[in-house]
């Protein structure tokens, strides 16, 4: 079996306890109840009864919608309502543990004078900022394993907890009697934890340069609104691109790269699929990935996929594969199996051709920097699918999108330098709490020097 990536695995059991294991050394095992309240047997109080974080700032993340408790606005002042809103990276979305006795005060890391309290005890009770000397300030953090916890009122069986389970950003935060997944919270740090690669590492353990809207390069002609990249497919992947964006559109009777609408003249997506499989054959240890904004019916992209001979050779298929129950492959077992190419599109559907729906195996930042590049946020580009999402087994790979609504080759020696390693280290790690394995952006080559691929050879030396 295939260790999947330092998280929590889920294994239901018989007697409704989920076992978490975690898959760092020394290995940990935690038991907790999920399906109702059975107690938790003895045996196992040892191993789950770990201490929370304390004294350092904190992200609070609800498990199921990847939103953070977030105290917006100007000024700090008594009563303002605590939130739940996409990750910034800012200090108004940063927590302190601080014991108390047998309980912990949650402060504010703007200013540790406020404290995340009750508006009152009970159900549907606000959870709003107030002074810290109040028993309203006190909290049970409950370990669930790994680094998941509810947050309890030590008064009653209520628990801090997100308004409604799919992402309702700006919904204040309230108390509840409800234990479910809604109450659980990921409490992490402001940076991702870095262990050495190993010698021969899974695919999701793994980092890879990838090129938003591929096809849209002006070494081919590309026809459209504006440029993404400078260079053909075939040059990209010679570059050390690894990954590639391609919007697929239905026209005339087959499938081309278009952007928005297509104007005719626009290359075959078949023909990019013979670059990518040319590319492998010439390059034995490579293993390619192709994202698809697709506007095909499920036949239409067939028709193109099986139009070029051989590529259903090289096609990973991590359905038939037993990645859901084991966790991805290594590079050199995609390598020997000569199984170096996956393929994941927007739409369902697909799979009988080896053609992935990305939603039940990537997670993925929604995409813009808006177009002044300033917006760094990261949350997820699907609502039902949040960026630190955990599976039993099973760990998703993480696709980061770095670039602005209009594309420029000026604007790419910003966003592809200093500003993409804040966005991997800062943002998008810490809220999906691991590292990128896909980092998307546009003109790769930009900043002339190297950054971006220096930054990509440096994350393949940690997961």
């Amino acid at each position: 079996m295939i260790d999947p990536i330092g998280v929590c695995d889920i294994y239901p059991s018989d007697d409704n306890h989920h076992r978490y294991v975690t898959h760092d050394a020394p290995r940990r095992v935690y038991a907790r109840c999920a399906m109702n309240r059975l107690a938790i047997p003895l045996t196992m109080f040892a191993v789950l009864a770990n201490d929370p974080p304390k004294d350092v700032p904190l992200i609070f993340q609800s498990v199921p919608n990847g939103l953070v408790a977030d105290v917006s606005g100007a000024e700090m002042k008594q009563g303002q309502t605590i939130l739940e809103y996409g990750y910034a990276a800012a200090k108004n979305q940063q927590w302190w543990l601080q014991q108390n006795g047998t309980h912990y005060k949650i402060k504010s890391n703007v200013n540790g004078a406020w404290c995340m309290t009750r508006a009152a005890d009970g159900d549907q009770a606000k959870v709003v900022l107030g002074g810290c000397d109040t028993y309203l300030a006190d909290w049970d953090v409950l370990p669930l394993g790994g680094d998941r916890y509810r947050v309890k009122d030590p008064n009653g069986a209520f628990y801090l907890h997100v308004w409604n389970e799919a992402p309702t950003s700006g919904r204040e935060l309230v108390t509840s009697a409800n234990d479910g997944v809604g109450s659980e919270w990921y409490l992490s740090g402001l940076t991702v934890p870095r262990r050495a690669m190993p010698s021969d590492p899974r695919l999701d353990q793994v980092t890879f340069l990838t090129t938003h809207n591929a096809f849209a390069n002006t070494d081919e002609g590309f026809w459209g609104r504006f440029p993404n990249q400078s260079y053909g497919l075939r040059s990209q992947l010679d570059q050390g691109v690894r990954a590639l964006q391609l919007d697929v559109y239905a026209y005339n009777g087959g499938v081309r790269m278009c952007h928005g609408s297509c104007w005719g003249n626009e290359r075959t997506f078949g023909a990019g699929l013979a670059d990518v499989l040319a590319f492998l054959n010439a390059n034995p240890s490579a293993i390619v990935t192709l994202f698809l904004e697709d506007y095909t019916s499920v036949d239409e992209l067939r028709a193109s996929v099986e139009s070029v001979a051989g590529l259903s050779n090289v096609i990973f298929r991590p359905d038939q594969n037993g990645v859901r129950q084991n966790g991805w492959p290594t590079v050199s077992q995609l390598i020997a199996q000569n199984r170096r190419l996956l393929i994941f599109s927007q739409r369902p559907g697909r799979e009988a051709y080896g053609v992935m729906y990305d939603r039940d195996w990537t997670v993925e930042n929604y995409w813009t920097l808006t177009n002044s590049g300033n917006d760094m946020r990261c949350y997820s580009r699907w609502g039902e699918v949040p960026l630190g999402k955990e599976e039993p087994g099973f760990v998703r790979l993480h696709v980061m999108n770095q670039y602005r609504d209009i594309p420029s080759e000026g604007n790419a020696g910003a966003d592809n330098g200093s500003k993409l390693r804040d966005r991997v280290e800062r943002y998008c790690g810490p809220i999906a709490r691991r590292k990128p394995n896909y980092v998307a952006v546009d003109f790769f080559q930009k900043p002339e020097g190297g950054a971006t691929k220096s930054l990509i050879s440096e994350m393949n030396t940690y997961w």
